[in-house]
């Protein structure tokens, strides 16, 4: 039977939605590219629905009752979709602010949704093709590195602390978040391919994946300093040499076979640990009091100085030390914005500067604007209802994952766990990173989708 003009389409749509999504991922977090990005989301939404049109019937999962379960993820971003303009309608506090959100950021948002559940069902046929997106992803940094070249040629200074302002990403926020997407999507298809006969793991392979962790590691640790980023880094890939460990030895206590190619797989990541982490702690003295630190910024009460250090200078520990500030900072604002999500539970309806607008009720003195946790601060902008469809949906696709077959079920494990840690200890709760967010969201719950037999 000839393939019909719709089938035809299909190959051509998957091409362009996967170098669609490959360049968004590319340029996402990049400066000066505000145009490009929405070219591409527009293009690629209207080739995504196209695509839905098209994808034959016979391969598509129906979602009938009992099966309605596999698109938790895409249901709760729509319950997350119909909260913001619940919010907005009935809870807005400043209509305009949140109206000017509602025609930018969250038009991209379901832009970035279509497109990210279209590419999905694409890498769930085609498991290899994932590996454009996270070439995607690489090439920033490969572009960051470039860029840092340049400006260390000019100062002949390895460690520059305030690139980050200069660098492409433009700031640290950016650099943990994509760095972060790439380490768990390369620990989860790395797992994935020893866990699964279908995906075939080559030397080529495992060199773009190792040189992609070392790119990463030392933009960490040298080219932008941040204690975020490579303590996320290390937790990921400290869980994959844990899973690939215990992989490893139950075949070789079932084959009593002991193979010197494993242990290598087993001690490279662990060297590449120790050498970035020792990178690190001689740039970053963050870690040295980190406790004291947070023992005393979580005294918000007993202790104000948070509320405006310029004005009130930073506080002491016990030992007498002085706190380090960034410690002391984050921890204090985390907990203040705790504290205004618990006596603001619907949140205050904007994506940037909710804890600014809220925190003066209780601290009229208070100058902060953010938790500078992106957790804190979306809750802080949508409440508790906001964050339960959001986390729910991570959540959803680690549950769906776990139970499913598919090839990629470690890959999207990784990934959703990874965002939830990114999520969690950075600054990622606005514009551009809320889009990579629910393209994410709606990536890995179409791509990890059962087929029918």
């Amino acid at each position: 039977m000839k393939p019909t003009g719709s089938n035809r389409s299909l190959p051509v749509l998957s091409v362009l939605l996967i170098l669609i999504s490959s360049i968004l991922l590319a340029i996402w977090s990049i400066k000066n590219t505000i145009a490009l990005r929405n070219s591409l989301l527009a293009l690629g939404a209207i080739a995504g629905l196209l695509f839905f049109i098209n994808y034959p019937k016979d391969s598509r999962k129906t979602p009938h009752l009992g099966r309605l379960s596999q698109f938790t993820p895409l249901i709760l971003s729509g319950c997350m979709f119909i909260w913001v303009l619940i919010h907005y309608i009935g809870f807005s506090q400043e209509f305009a602010l949140q109206s000017q959100e509602l025609t930018s950021t969250w038009l991209r948002v379901l832009l970035a949704t279509i497109i990210g559940a279209a590419t999905g069902l694409i890498l769930r046929d085609h498991p290899i093709r994932s590996q454009f997106l996270w070439a995607g992803l690489l090439s920033s940094f490969i572009y960051l590195l470039i860029h840092y070249l340049g400006a260390y040629s000019q100062s002949g200074l390895a460690f520059m602390p305030n690139y980050y302002f200069s660098s492409p990403f433009g700031n640290k926020i950016n650099t943990v978040l994509m760095g972060n997407l790439f380490i768990s999507a390369i620990c989860g298809c790395s797992a994935d391919a020893f866990n699964q006969k279908q995906i075939k793991l080559t030397w080529g392979l495992s060199l773009f994946w190792l040189l992609g962790a070392l790119t990463i590691l030392f933009s960490f640790t040298t080219i932008i300093d941040t204690r975020n980023g490579i303590g996320i880094a290390l937790i990921l890939i400290g869980s994959w040499i844990l899973y690939v460990g215990s992989f490893i030895l139950k075949r070789q206590l079932s084959t009593r076979e002991h193979s010197w190619k494993s242990s290598i797989i087993l001690f490279i990541p662990l060297l590449i640990g120790v050498i970035f982490v020792q990178q690190h702690l001689s740039i970053n003295r963050g870690w040295n009091h980190f406790i004291d630190d947070v023992s005393v910024a979580v005294q918000i009460k007993e202790v104000p100085n948070w509320q405006d250090v310029k004005k009130y200078g930073y506080p002491r520990t016990n030992s007498g030390e002085s706190v380090y500030p960034n410690n002391y900072e984050r921890a204090a604002w985390a907990t203040a914005g705790i504290e205004t999500i618990a006596a603001n539970p619907l949140g205050y309806g904007l994506l940037e500067h909710s804890l600014g607008k809220l925190i003066r009720k209780s601290y009229p003195e208070a100058v902060i604007q953010s938790a500078h946790s992106a957790w804190i601060d979306y809750g802080l902008a949508f409440g508790l209802p906001g964050l339960i469809f959001t986390i729910g949906a991570l959540l959803s696709i680690i549950v769906i994952a776990i139970n499913s077959q598919s090839p990629q079920r470690l890959t999207a494990i990784w990934i959703a766990g990874g965002i939830l840690l990114i999520f969690t200890f950075a600054e990622v709760s606005s514009k551009h990173t809320i889009e990579i967010l629910f393209f994410c969201i709606a990536l890995l719950n179409t791509m990890v989708l059962k087929k029918k037999n």
